[in-house]
């Protein structure tokens, strides 16, 4: 479904979320920060109710399809990025999510008629979250092949001043590490992996990855500025399926992680990165849970064996993302039964 968007809007600044993913040749990788949005303290998130809910288990709800906030696109989209627009704004909100294409990295594309759109898709108590692109073949990158071009997200929290699903008393976030909820994250998902359009030699294969990810910032005042007073310490990352692309960096550690659930993980740390983490599930499932506070709290509690940052009890958990690192070629990622736990 390449949607071609004919209304002519402002060239608006990309939102960054993530760039942390392949096996990446220049030995980048991690937080990209281009992101030019600003929270310079008129609108601190320090100022609203944080009062810690009740006792008891509070879940997500994935419908109803809420107004976007902005004309002419529509509440339940196609909203598309493509060569003349790379601005993520408005994104689509349903429920207690906000999903954003996000094509931090755009620019690594060489395609002419490269293109990325989102959109909703009503089922019955539920909404669908789908990703549908075509960011051309191996051949059209600039630099490394390994270059991530985007990371279309579904939002939870909070990932800049201008990037939020909701308030604290919506969401629990943004949280202190030791005054978080515990986390569960329910998903079912379907993808497609199809050949680009391109007609550029150089491969015909599609790699992307699906991965839940999070942001630690030092202060719940949280800081994306893309310059010095960015406050961001820490990202980690959670891939739940990959082909041969892994995590930029190091070799995994050689002892992978095991969540109470018998599901088994390994471990990238990033030497050249000291604030990214990647976990990445030795069995492909596209549908499960994550026991999310237990691979956060691993992170913490092993920050010295991984040779990472450690994170503080102070430090803020910002935002938990769902969403698909894409390196090049086509596809289609169709987001279902999406559910985040928090348990206090």
């Amino acid at each position: 479904m390449n949607y071609k968007l004919s209304i002519a809007v402002a060239l608006l600044p990309m939102l960054v979320a993530c760039g942390g993913g392949g096996d990446d040749s220049s030995g980048t990788g991690g937080e990209d920060r281009g992101n030019t949005n600003t929270n310079t303290g008129g609108n601190s998130l320090l100022t609203e109710d944080r009062t810690r809910p009740a006792a008891g288990t509070y879940s997500t709800a994935a419908a109803p399809i809420r107004d976007n906030g902005a004309n002419p696109f529509p509440n339940e989209g196609p909203q598309q990025i493509n060569a003349t627009r790379v601005a993520s704004w408005p994104g689509l909100r349903y429920g207690d999510f906000l999903l954003s294409n996000n094509p931090w990295n755009a620019s690594a594309s060489t395609y002419e008629d490269r293109y990325q759109s989102i959109e909703l898709n009503p089922q019955g108590d539920d909404v669908q979250a789908i990703i549908d692109w075509d960011w051309g073949a191996s051949a059209d990158t600039n630099g490394s092949v390994f270059n991530t071009k985007s990371y279309p997200e579904v939002i939870y929290g909070t990932k800049s001043a201008a990037e939020r699903s909701g308030t604290f008393q919506e969401t629990g976030l943004p949280a202190e590490h030791y005054n978080m909820p515990s986390w569960s994250i329910e998903y079912s998902y379907w993808y497609e992996g199809r050949r680009s359009d391109s007609l550029s030699g150089g491969g015909t294969d599609s790699e992307f990855n699906i991965a839940i990810e999070s942001f630690y910032h030092d202060s719940c005042d949280i800081r994306r500025t893309g310059a010095d007073t960015d406050n961001q310490v820490m990202e980690v990352m959670v891939w739940l399926k990959h082909d041969q692309r892994l995590p930029s960096g190091d070799s995994p550690h050689p002892t992978p992680f095991t969540t109470s659930d018998g599901r088994v993980y390994d471990v990238y740390p990033k030497s050249s990165n000291f604030g990214y983490i990647a976990y990445v599930a030795q069995e492909d499932r596209a549908s499960g849970t994550v026991m999310y506070s237990e691979i956060l709290n691993d992170a913490k509690d092993n920050a010295a064996v991984y040779g990472v940052y450690e994170i503080k009890d102070t430090d803020c958990l910002a935002n938990i993302l769902m969403g698909t690192e894409i390196w090049h070629g086509a596809g289609t990622f169709t987001l279902s039964n999406y559910k985040i736990n928090r348990t206090y």
